[in-house]
């Protein structure tokens, strides 16, 4: 069974640091853009371990380890979310203090 590669890594990797910039407010190759696709991919991920538990439960054929591949797969994308919310929290919050 393929890996698939982190979709939010890649796209770091490919945005120029002149892309928000020049874009303007509208343009989703920026920041928010960004947050959007990692928020729409965390939710993908959430979806599908609950339709192979769903389909687990009900009594469908469904792999058990294909199910708990789904759940670990879950597990570790919201920990790294949460990680990521606290760095950027912190990010913030040190900004916040600093003296001008």
């Amino acid at each position: 069974m393929a890996i698939p590669a982190i979709q939010a890594v890649t796209h770091l990797a490919q945005t120029s640091p002149t892309a928000a910039v020049s874009g303007g407010p509208k343009s989703d190759s920026g920041f928010a853009g960004m947050l959007g696709q990692a928020i729409s991919q965390l939710q993908s991920v959430s979806d599908t371990a609950n339709q192979k538990v769903n389909a687990m439960a009900t009594g469908q054929n469904v792999d058990i380890t294909d199910v708990m591949l789904s759940l670990q797969n879950e597990s570790l994308t919201m920990n790294l979310a949460t990680t990521v919310r606290d760095k950027a929290v912190d990010a913030y919050q040190e900004v916040f203090r600093m003296q001008m």
